[in-house]
């Protein structure tokens, strides 16, 4: 009998290290990146219709280029491409920053370098997720993929806490400056990746045109019953956790604090979630196995909506962070359960496009969540905002019940 594989043995496989090492850094950016960005404008511009607007930004130029930047993922390389990203991302934040100091900083010229910032993103996120694939057998992609989310999950828990102890301690431009080094030396750090073997792209895919390539890849995610079903299922999901971005630190400013005081309330609220996101993962990663992927990915995300209402909705501090503590544990099944399912129903050959534009087709929800969530709570009550994103995470667990087949 083949021995079960341990989350030891995964973690010693040659480059796994390494390669959890840069994706913490680029991803401990981000996940200041996507907190600062909130509380950035918010003490620019005094306007939550700007911080839903600016995460609406942050997020969604990078969808749409999506198909293209995995194309460049199978064809030059995801260590090639994730550097790219990060310089280009360090580049934009620091605009950001010096653009405030000089006085010219703008609603508009904001959305426009957060826009540019997000035309890389995709590099990363596809190429991260492509390259453990290649480090680790098939029986080990639910370990390895817990693994990857959980020190993902204790990013979440030092990214808020760290942007918003920055911001109240520093200020929201040295922030954004900090946030932009982060980048930059996450970019280096992929030297430390050696070897590693990349799967030929089918068809010819290194000769073929690039735009002719990334067509291939959306059209091989339209006709995958598995992938079609996961980016409906999983961008709804993200329209009620981009909402919960923009609302969790409004909330926090209105019920409870104010100043520099919500930014670090709201930071640790965000830390908590990540904490548990972590936990969950690993959790699920011990759990899951071929075949059951689409059932906890259902279940886990009937847990988050109750969390999410009427657990968040209470008006106590307590009921906040124990709501997003329980959204945190659920979250990491869920995803855990949607990358296993998603390596496994795709040909190695396409993980590339695949990862990149399935990625990001799943994620689409998250901008149209945080403008949607900076309207609402403007517009009408937080605990009425709270419901509709609550609405929204069991529509998404009805979408993965009924559209995922049980089998590819």
């Amino acid at each position: 009998m083949t021995q079960p594989v341990s989350y030891r043995s995964v973690l010693t496989s040659r480059n796994v290290p390494q390669l959890l090492l840069a994706a913490s850094l680029f991803r401990l950016g981000h996940a200041m990146m996507l907190f600062a960005v909130v509380l950035y404008a918010i003490a620019q511009f005094d306007s939550a219709a700007v911080a839903g607007l600016s995460g609406f930004f942050l997020t969604f130029p990078g969808f749409v280029v999506s198909p293209v930047a995995g194309a460049i993922l199978d064809r030059f390389g995801a260590v090639r491409a994730v550097a790219l990203d990060g310089v280009g991302s360090a580049v934009c934040i620091g605009a950001i920053g010096i653009s405030s100091l000089s006085g010219v900083l703008t609603p508009a010229l904001l959305f426009l370098l957060l826009a540019l910032y997000s035309l890389t993103s995709p590099l990363t996120d596809g190429g991260i997720r492509t390259l453990f694939p290649q480090f680790v057998p098939e029986a080990a992609y639910d370990k390895a993929n817990a693994l990857d989310l959980s020190t993902y999950s204790v990013i979440e828990v030092a990214g808020p806490l760290a942007a918003g102890a920055l911001f109240a301690a520093a200020g929201p431009d040295p922030t954004l400056m900090t946030i932009a080094a982060m980048y930059a030396v996450a970019g280096f750090s992929l030297a430390l990746l050696r070897g590693g073997s990349r799967p030929a792209a089918p068809g010819g895919g290194t000769e073929r045109h690039l735009l002719q390539a990334a067509w291939d890849g959306i059209r091989y995610l339209a006709r995958n019953a598995t992938l079609r079903a996961l980016a409906v299922s999983y961008s709804v999901f993200q329209v009620a956790y981009g909402m919960l971005i923009v609302v969790v630190p409004v909330a926090v400013e209105r019920w409870f604090a104010d100043g520099d005081s919500a930014g670090r309330l709201a930071g640790a609220m965000w830390s908590v979630a990540g904490l548990f996101g972590g936990l969950g993962a690993l959790l699920a990663g011990k759990m899951l196995h071929a075949g059951v992927e689409r059932r906890y990915m259902a279940g886990a995300t009937v847990v988050a909506a109750l969390a999410v209402f009427p657990l968040s909705a209470l008006g106590s501090l307590i009921a906040l962070g124990a709501g997003l503590a329980v959204f945190g544990m659920a979250e990491g099944t869920v995803n855990v359960s949607l990358l296993s399912l998603r390596q496994r129903r795709t040909d190695p050959g396409w993980l590339g496009r695949i990862m990149t534009v399935s990625i990001s087709v799943n994620l689409i929800g998250f901008p149209v969540g945080t403008a949607l969530g900076g309207f609402l709570a403007g517009a009408v009550s937080l605990r009425t905002t709270f419901a509709v994103a609550a609405a929204l995470t069991l529509v998404s667990a009805g979408c993965a019940r009924l559209l995922i087949p049980r089998e590819a």
